[in-house]
């Protein structure tokens, strides 16, 4: 029996092998990596962790990179003596730090990254400096990375921080270049790709916003990956899904945790929240209430004949039956009115005409919405149909200072960064608290002593309410001032 925490060994039905043997000489046992995985050489009959499988194919066990550290540790435990050749790591290349001197947050967020084993989660709010923490330990420790992005914006990001801050003009992996070199940057869907034949080749990986790792596919890589040093950054690591539980196998346990509160008014900008609430037109609700009685009586009948009927069979009959499809149509009509309620312009006007002199982000919550406020106020719209020239024009000109307000559907919540940014406008969301502390965090870098106002829409009588309650009970949403649009306008003239 193996000690407290440590995989048993798996039962043979030939303990009686030489390889099984409690007495007598270590066998040596080959481990490779191969296309991911790691491949112990040993006959069948060996003693082996219980993370290992056997292989048909090639004669051998085989388990995820991920455990190559573990196997090490473990391989005494099961008389195991490992010929170790699945390392070919890159030596770290010559460096020229140029870094700002870290702050105290930062220095205890490495340290305790360090005490936890070189492995594990920083969680901190956007705008407090996780990009440099990453690059110090890169600088300290002298390691070959390979650094993760959700985007190919965040990618090239990196790769300007990391010429910029080390000194050295990082390899690009994605976007059509494949450049893998001592220090590399990368997207979460190349990182997927490509894993396999380079996952043993950094000591270190970082995942940038680590909230993205645990999806059905994009985990693999951090399987295939034998790096003994593990970094995960993010400012909202949960997920609707559930699936934050896999970071703490897949990176390490959470190692430094900062929230919004913690550093509002230190290394973020001091912020308020105006809530303002408003009502759907007359024509719009009494629409709103008919399409909102559809879906209701619909699902009602069907509850009926079936109690566990769930959303997700009325989009699979919407496919040959008329009455879901009605049903379906309607709820999409539904969200619609809410979304593109005409209110919601009269009080971007108000909030631009407020604010003369600031640059101002409006988010919605649908591409359509996004539009409508670019044709009625001229300015630039961001949506996921935006291609990459237009999305960088766009956000070039915004931090010149030559767009005054520009509008964005989901694809600015994270991985932008425009500290001079202190005016938004939230219109929309459907995403949850996570969404909402993202927009936030667009507002609240530092820039002076400016501090941040971020207007939330609230159409009344809606479940818009109910989403803003969930939104309210956030730590990032408490922290802030609280205050009536009467009472903006009243501190705005002095």
């Amino acid at each position: 029996m193996g000690k407290k925490g440590r995989a048993r060994p798996r039962r043979l039905a030939t303990p009686a092998a030489g390889w099984a043997a409690a007495a007598g000489p270590r066998p040596v046992a080959a481990l490779e990596f191969d296309r991911g995985s790691l491949l112990l050489s040993a006959p069948r009959t060996a003693q082996v962790p219980r993370y290992l499988a056997w292989d048909e194919r090639v004669g051998a066990w085989r388990t995820e990179a991920l455990n190559h550290a573990r196997l090490r540790e473990d391989a005494a435990e099961y008389r195991l003596s490992l010929d170790d050749h699945a390392e070919r790591f890159f030596d770290c290349p010559p460096l020229r730090p140029a870094l700002p001197p870290l702050r105290p947050d930062q220095e205890a967020a490495i340290a305790a990254w360090e005490q936890a084993g070189r492995r594990g989660l920083v969680i901190k709010p956007t705008g407090t400096g996780k990009t440099e923490i990453a690059l110090g330990i890169i600088a300290r420790h002298r390691v070959s990375a390979l650094i993760v992005a959700p985007l190919r914006d965040l990618m090239y990001q990196w790769q300007r921080r990391i010429r910029a801050g080390l000194g050295f003009d990082a390899g690009v992996l994605g976007d059509g270049r494949r450049e893998i070199w001592p220090i590399t940057v990368t997207t979460y869907d190349s990182a997927w790709i490509h894993m396999k034949e380079m996952g043993n080749r950094y000591r270190l990986i970082v995942f940038d916003e680590a909230h993205h790792l645990p999806g059905p596919s994009l985990h693999e890589s951090a399987l295939d990956c034998l790096a003994p040093m593990r970094l995960g950054l993010t400012a909202t690591p949960e997920r609707a899904d559930g699936r934050e539980r896999l970071l703490d196998s897949l990176i390490g346990p959470v190692a430094f945790r900062e929230e919004i509160p913690a550093a509002k008014g230190r290394t973020l900008a001091d912020y308020s929240l105006v809530r303002v609430p408003i009502h759907l037109a007359a024509a719009e609700q009494a629409e709103f209430d008919r399409c909102s009685r559809t879906v209701r009586r619909y699902l009602a009948e069907r509850r009926r004949e079936a109690p566990d009927f769930e959303w997700t069979d009325l989009t699979r009959l919407a496919r040959t039956d008329a009455d879901a499809r009605e049903t379906l149509r309607a709820y999409r009509r539904k969200l619609a009115i809410l979304h593109r309620s005409a209110e919601k312009l009269r009080v971007v006007e108000d909030v631009l005409r407020l604010h003369p002199g600031e640059q101002c982000v409006i988010f919605t919550a649908s591409n359509r919405m996004a539009l409508d406020v670019s044709a009625r106020f001229l300015i630039p719209a961001l949506t996921a149909h935006s291609d990459k020239r237009e999305r960088n024009t766009v956000l070039d000109a915004f931090a010149r200072g030559r767009i005054r307000a520009l509008a964005a559907c989901e694809v600015l919540n994270e991985g932008w960064d425009a500290p001079a940014l202190k005016v938004g406008v939230v219109l929309g969301g459907e995403k949850g608290v996570k969404e909402a502390v993202q927009r936030i965090g667009r507002l609240l870098r530092r820039s002076g002593d400016r501090a941040a106002r971020l207007y939330e829409v609230v159409v009344q009588e809606t479940p818009d309410v109910t989403r803003a309650r969930r939104r309210g009970r956030s730590g990032a949403y408490q922290a802030a001032a609280r205050l009536s649009l009467g009472q903006a306008k009243q501190l705005d003239l002095f």
